[in-house]
C-alpha cells in the first residue's frame, strides 16, 4: 500500500472539487452527503479517500499503510547521527534520521525535553526556538523535520534539528 499515491489523490480531489469538477463533486457526495457543499478541506478529502478504500478514517488507513512499512521493512532506513554538539560535556547531541522511500525525517526523539527533565513550562521554550531556527515541535516536545527535495541537504536539516535541540535545552535550563 502506497500511502504517498493515497495522499496526492486526496490533493487531487481538493484540487477538482475546489475548481467544481462534477466527478469530485460526486465522490464527495458519496461519502459525505451534503456536507460535500460545506467548506471542503483536505481532512475531507483524505475522509473520501480512505472510505472508498473501504477505511473507516484516514487515521486507520494511515495507520495500515504505515505498519507495512514498519522497522524491518527494506524500503526503511534509520541511523543515528552525532552532531558534533554536546548538551553537557560527554553527553553528544544526536538526532535519528528515518528514510521511507522517498519520504526523510530527522529529529531528536525528545532528548533535550528528556535531559531538561522534563518542565512543566517547556511550550515558551519551543516557541522560541521554533521561531529562531524554523523547527518543528511535536506535542510530545519532539524537535523534527522532514527533508524535502526543494529544501535544503538532509545534513543542514542534520545540523538545524541539533543546533535546535541544543538551544532548547539551554533555554530549559535558563527558566528553571
Amino acid at each position: 500500500m502506497n500511502l504517498e499515491h493515497y495522499r496526492k489523490d486526496a490533493k487531487r480531489l481538493l484540487r477538482e472539487l475546489r475548481s467544481g469538477a462534477p466527478d469530485a463533486l460526486a465522490r464527495a457526495e458519496a461519502v459525505l452527503g451534503d456536507r460535500a457543499h460545506e467548506r471542503f478541506q483536505l481532512s475531507d478529502a483524505q475522509h473520501v479517500v480512505a472510505r472508498e478504500l473501504g477505511y473507516r478514517t484516514w487515521a486507520e488507513l494511515k495507520r495500515t499503510a504505515l505498519s507495512e512499512t514498519g522497522p524491518n521493512d527494506p524500503a526503511r532506513i534509520e541511523m543515528t547521527v552525532d552532531t558534533g554538539l554536546e548538551y553537557r560535556p560527554g553527553d553528544p547531541v544526536r538526532v535519528r534520521v528515518v528514510r521511507r522511500g522517498a519520504r526523510t525525517w530527522v529529529g531528536d526523539d525528545g532528548a533535550a525535553f528528556e535531559r531538561a527533565g522534563r518542565p512543566a513550562n517547556w511550550r515558551e521554550a519551543a516557541r522560541k526556538v521554533e521561531h529562531e531556527l524554523i523547527v518543528n515541535f511535536s506535542r510530545n516536545a519532539v524537535i523534527s523535520l522532514p527533508v524535502v527535495a526543494v529544501g535544503p541537504p538532509r545534513e543542514r536539516i542534520v545540523e538545524r534539528i541539533g543546533q535546535a535541540s541544543l538551544a532548547f535545552y539551554q533555554e530549559l535550563l535558563d527558566r528553571s
